[in-house]
């Protein structure tokens, strides 16, 4: 019987050959299950689906770069127009990362995640809303983040855009998830404890 982490890790695969309306099948196809699903497997599938809406935005913005050229190269005795790259809207961020601080309790109280500006910018608004001391100042770095400062310049709360990670995973990282779906810890603490051990060993070594 195939596992709910196998089958993500199916549509994975395909989601990188597929075409705009196949994507969006796979993301209705996630969200029909979603609910259903333990952590663990909702993580993975929250992760999956930043990535099929990046995939799907990505070729949104190829397919407008082929058509300019095609459409100017039907007009007689003109060459194809080329789409300058500074023309083409650069595309948002997949989603966004809010961190809250509480320096009383030790800094970074919690982070939380969202698709859109406007939600994080919401939850950092009633967020700061219940507790002392209120935002005095609010700045921008190259990259986007957002932080919200206190008088004292102490950073209350941040929005950091971002993308997923999409890194290779490994079988035994993926054996050892799957363990945990099912209530083992034990084969992913192997990979953590296990692997500090060693190091201490050859740092007293």
């Amino acid at each position: 019987m195939t596992t709910i982490n196998e089958t993500l890790c199916a549509i994975e695969r395909r989601a990188e050959r597929a075409i705009v309306q196949e994507l969006r099948l796979m993301t209705q196809e996630i969200l029909a299950i979603r609910t259903q699903l333990t952590l663990g497997d909702r993580a993975h599938a929250d992760a999956l689906l930043l990535k099929l809406d990046y995939l799907e935005r990505c070729q949104c913005v190829d397919t407008v770069t082929q058509c300019v050229p095609e459409s100017a190269a039907m007009v007689a005795g003109q060459e194809p127009l080329i789409l300058p790259i500074e023309m083409l809207d650069p595309l948002p961020p997949s989603s966004y990362l809010v961190h809250f601080y509480r320096h009383d309790l030790g800094d970074l109280e919690r982070v939380e995640l969202t698709e859109t500006l406007a939600t994080a910018a919401q939850l950092v608004r009633t967020h700061l809303a219940e507790l002392p001391p209120a935002v005095m100042q609010l700045t921008q770095r190259a990259n986007g983040e957002l932080s919200f400062l206190s008088e004292d310049d102490m950073v209350l709360a941040s929005i950091r855009p971002c993308e997923p990670s999409m890194p290779e995973v490994e079988q035994s990282t993926a054996d050892a998830c799957t363990a945990l779906t099912n209530g083992d810890l034990s084969a992913l603490r192997g990979l953590f404890v296990a692997t500090q051990v060693a190091q201490l060993e050859c740092l007293a070594a």
